[in-house]
């Protein structure tokens, strides 16, 4: 119902944006992948696709979409529930849904859409005079039902029928259940030897590992808090300024297969229970630890997470 989305646009996704030191220490702690979890020479060559763009601090995937033929960039936030169009701009084309627009003509990725429905953020700042500012965000209603390709070495995104993935990426991910709740995808890990079903998967934070709940954090790390962080940084969430602690988790985190030695975890001391009082979880599982591997989003009735780790190419 449109009633928990509207709660939803103002906190869009769980992204918290802050700077790329993160991911480069994702990309670090992906060398540490248990042998377990071998490297594969599959490819996404061949499949249509599009091109992503980092920002210029390597925090926001910027994708192109063509909404009723005009081009735009917007941020993909698999956090967010829905598409989100930002700022108050009548488009041509666009029509009234309620609160609510419907757009027609829609390509993202590779699909095509005759239309789709958007909620638009007019509170969301738009800078005209840069046409590679994100003009909204794409969240995971428009992959639901799909297969979602993520190429992290070769930055393409491809959206396709599930029957259409090819038998090589099928067999060669490795693959953890998932859910799909609240309007959020949640991955089934485990942490220092326990199971966690309440992370997210989410693109919009992909400076992040994993960020947690202050309490999961203290637990996880052994440590007390700010303190004994071993990284401080700050961020932007929505606008506001927020300090973001870290340090390695005690032993490892496991997703399928894969075994991650100490991740970066982080958490917001100024929001000790976000995640649990916002969206019903624990926490958020980020794109660092992912720079060089294909990460497959298969969102059918029975979702599944998959890891494919690339050779470089």
């Amino acid at each position: 119902m449109y009633v928990s989305l509207a709660l939803l646009l103002l906190l869009a996704g769980p992204a918290v944006f802050r700077a790329a030191q993160q991911w480069s220490s994702g990309a670090s702690q992906q060398d540490h992948v248990a042998a377990t979890a071998q490297q594969s020479n599959v490819t996404t060559d061949g499949l249509s696709c599009s091109r992503f763009e980092w920002d210029s601090d390597k925090t926001v995937m910027k994708v192109p979409i063509s909404l009723d033929g005009k081009l735009y960039w917007y941020q993909l936030d698999t956090g967010a529930d829905v598409v989100i169009p930002y700022g108050s701009i009548k488009h041509e084309g666009w029509s009234a849904r309620g609160s609510a627009v419907r757009i027609p003509n829609v390509r993202f990725a590779g699909m095509f859409f005759p239309s789709i429905l958007g909620y638009p953020n007019k509170d969301m700042p738009l800078d005209p005079s840069n046409p590679t500012d994100p003009k909204g965000t794409v969240g995971l209603e428009l992959l639901i039902g799909h297969t979602f390709v993520i190429d992290f070495p070769k930055r393409r995104i491809c959206l396709l029928e599930r029957a259409d993935l090819p038998e090589s990426l099928t067999h060669e991910a490795d693959w953890s259940p998932a859910e799909i709740r609240h309007g959020k995808l949640f991955v089934d890990v485990a942490l220092n030897g326990q199971k966690l079903d309440g992370i997210l998967y989410d693109t919009g934070s992909s400076s992040d590992a994993l960020c947690v709940d202050l309490s999961l954090w203290k637990e996880a790390t052994g440590r007390s808090g700010t303190k004994d962080a071993t990284t401080h940084t700050s961020g932007q969430s929505w606008g506001r300024e927020l300090e973001i602690i870290g340090a390695p988790a005690s032993g490892e985190l496991k997703i399928g297969k894969h075994v991650y030695q100490r991740p970066l975890m982080t958490t917001v001391p100024a929001q000790p229970e976000v995640y649990r009082t916002e969206y019903r979880a624990q926490g958020l599982l980020g794109n660092a630890l992912f720079a060089g591997s294909i990460i497959i989003l298969d969102l059918g009735a029975h979702p599944s997470f998959g890891i494919i780790d690339s050779r470089p190419r």
